[in-house]
């Protein structure tokens, strides 16, 4: 619904600050009036030829549907975001906000960046300052996780605001952190499992492969000799295949183990590990 309209009080208010005052747009005050009425009738007043010395106003440059097709190609096919966009002048004379506009218009751009801009988190004012008072004095050493978490941001954004204010931690502080301690140990845990892991998997297919082997070379026509398993008392056959050989540096003999590979390993994965190593010292 169109608003109320101007008196003539607000008027002579408005041409007063911008013919006397030469006040910009952020500096105009007319009571009762919104800052885009305020615009608004600026631009009426500029059309009218009352503003000519003073309010020169931007010309307004509509959109071609070449331009529309070339920003609908660089953001769909190859998925450039408005800022890459400007800052190359892939549409010349376009700058960031104008595109960034007509993409929203189009309904264009990474659907998933639009969502964290939308769900995006932006501090009040003072709250950016308390924010920035606290990184600079107490929360230096804070970890930038713990402070996201404290004040309901995102990690990087934290980050950011240390990069700009200067307050990074260097190399040695970072690492000498108790929450980067519990981070490595956390890491290395989750390291040790899924190495344990991979290396479970690779017994059982190991042990499907040897039994495939055996498998094949019974249905061979001349199989090798057999030979039991000392520890599982399984018949396999005695080659490099299944038990572990070991020759002498002369080459001219060696020697075949009585375990088979299988329980050899399974026997090597349950001794007890030795993590440190002693050394005698001289009484």
């Amino acid at each position: 619904m169109p608003g109320e309209r101007w008196t003539k009080e607000q008027l002579d208010t408005l041409l007063y600050q911008l013919l006397v005052e030469r006040k910009s747009l952020p500096h105009l005050q007319v009571p009762g009036k919104s800052l885009a009425a305020v615009n608004n009738q600026r631009q009426r007043l500029k059309r009218a030829g009352r503003l000519d010395q003073v309010f020169a106003g931007r010309q307004l440059a509509p959109w071609t549907i070449r331009e529309v097709n070339e920003l609908i190609k660089l953001t769909r096919e190859y998925g450039f975001s408005a800022a890459f966009i400007a800052q190359l002048q892939l549409i010349p004379g376009r700058t960031v906000h104008a595109i960034s506009k007509m993409m929203a218009r189009h309904d264009l751009g990474n659907p998933d960046i639009k969502r964290r801009a939308e769900n995006a988190c932006r501090l009040p004012a003072h709250e950016r300052e308390h924010l920035e008072q606290f990184l600079l004095l107490e929360g230096r050493r804070v970890p930038s996780a713990r402070v996201a978490a404290e004040w309901g941001l995102a990690r990087q954004t934290v980050t950011a605001y240390r990069r700009r204010l200067g307050v990074t931690l260097s190399w040695e502080e970072a690492r000498s952190s108790q929450e980067y301690q519990r981070n490595l140990e956390k890491r290395g845990r989750a390291f040790s499992q899924q190495l344990y892991a991979r290396w479970a998997q690779w017994h059982v297919e190991r042990e499907h492969r040897l039994h495939a082997l055996k498998t094949a070379l019974e249905a061979s026509p001349n199989p090798p000799r057999s030979r039991e398993c000392c520890a599982c008392h399984e018949q396999w056959f005695a080659t490099a295949d299944f038990f572990n050989v070991t020759r002498k540096r002369s080459g001219a003999s060696f020697s075949m183990s009585r375990t088979c590979r299988l329980c050899r390993s399974a026997k090597r994965r349950k001794a007890p590990r030795v993590t440190e190593k002693f050394y005698p010292t001289a009484a």
